[in-house]
């Protein structure tokens, strides 16, 4: 069914475009803007409070970068305690993997030696992610050539080592996390934007195997990762408070002549929760350190990869790359529509939404609140980049990318 058609805001009475199909809205007031965050999304209040330190962090670190646009080329100072702290989450696994196996060799008796094994051993299968020693190859350079020389010639303007293999993305087969050795391409988004959209799209890609992420570093990864395995293990069980709850329903309240028939198991039930208290604590204080450390180090990696991104594709470029991510959130998992497409006053609808809403495109990345406040600081000394590739090597760049997704 078509929408139908609104000649003036129903707020202010200021007369509005023809917006054809797309959601009406009004430029001044603000009408027709939905910018709600969606409810549940940090229920408990550890979790809210813990995502406005990490907020709170990124603000921060936005002003600085926004008072010295400078420091956006140079490694975060934070980079040697995350490495630190990621290192020292696995020299406890290797301990774990070290007692177990020092346990095995040792005499004592059968069943406390197997029994201690399969603790250890345990311990460190459900924690570790087993999974990312597995390094994903992606494709040949065989595969890719028209891919690589291209993204070659961008990597050659902004000084960034090249690739040497590409990995394939689309909606049905998303990245879980991306590889810092491979140059990972969405194809969707390739088709989304236009030839500046797409110089662009290489850059930014090609940044994050820069180095300056260390979110994106195997070791830090793999902490991250080990860290989850813990507080999944440390963390209150809901349903154990639930039991509690509902075994002590009823019964009558306690007095000196009549004590409570359960005081002496909930005093019981106390004693694991004292007993992991500290090793909770230790796993939170390294989380914090890889989580807030993280968040401001990754975010002016984020915010440098779209800087090389504005100079290798120009200001056409990085805006298109931008609205090309707006338009995948926008599609809500189906195939995003081309920005050709797309009218200017349809573009401007979705990145106001998302700077009201604090939305960004997934957790790796700044809100695009603070990517666009970033990208409008004008440089001291404008560095032109611009890459100039010919609309063929870009077809038979996208001639690949189909080949092997639907391989």
């Amino acid at each position: 069914m078509a929408r139908a058609r609104v000649d003036t805001c129903p707020v202010c009475r200021r007369s509005l475009p023809d917006f054809g199909g797309w959601p009406a809205w009004c430029p001044d007031c603000g009408w027709g803007l939905t910018s709600a965050e969606p409810a549940g999304a940090w229920p408990s209040r550890f979790a809210r409070w813990w995502r406005a330190r990490t907020l709170a962090a990124e603000q921060k670190e936005l002003r600085r970068l926004l008072a010295d646009p400078a420091l956006l080329g140079r490694p975060h100072p934070r980079r040697t305690a995350i490495f630190a702290a990621a290192a020292a989450v696995h020299l406890v696994t290797l301990l774990l993997l070290a007692t177990g196996a020092w346990i095995m060799t040792t005499g004592i008796v059968v069943v406390v030696k197997i029994g201690a094994g399969i603790v250890l051993f345990g311990l460190v299968a459900i924690t570790f992610p087993m999974y990312r020693l597995r390094p994903r190859i992606g494709r040949r350079p065989a595969d890719t050539p028209a891919t690589l020389a291209v993204a070659a010639t961008v990597t050659q303007s902004l000084g960034l080592p090249p690739a040497k293999r590409v990995h394939v993305a689309s909606l049905q087969r998303p990245v879980r996390a991306e590889s810092p050795r491979l140059l990972t391409i969405d194809v969707d988004r390739w088709h989304t934007v236009d030839a500046p959209g797409r110089i662009a799209l290489l850059a930014h890609a090609s940044a994050h195997r820069a180095g300056h992420d260390p979110r994106r570093t195997l070791l830090v990864i793999t902490a991250a990762e080990t860290l989850n395995g813990w507080l999944a293990l440390l963390r209150p069980d809901p349903r154990t408070v639930a039991r509690r709850r509902s075994r002590v329903r009823g019964v009558e309240r306690p007095t000196a002549a009549r004590p409570h028939p359960y005081a002496g198991i909930r005093l019981a039930e106390l004693i694991l929760p004292l007993a992991i208290a500290p090793i909770y604590a230790a796993v939170l204080a390294m989380g914090w350190v890889l989580r807030e450390g993280g968040a401001v180090a990754g975010m002016r990696a984020e915010l440098h990869a779209d800087a090389l991104a504005a100079q290798a594709g120009g200001a056409a470029g990085i805006d298109a790359l931008i609205d090309g991510e707006l338009a995948e959130l926008s599609a809500g998992g189906n195939m995003p529509a081309p920005l050709a497409d797309v009218p200017a006053i349809e573009r401007e609808r979705r990145r106001r939404v998302a700077i009201a809403a604090g939305t960004r495109l997934n957790d790796l990345h700044p809100t695009y609140a603070d990517r666009l406040a970033m990208l409008a600081v004008p440089q001291a000394t404008p560095v032109d980049r611009r890459v100039n590739v010919s609309a063929a090597d870009l077809e038979a760049v996208t001639r690949e990318l189909d080949a092997q997704i639907s391989a």
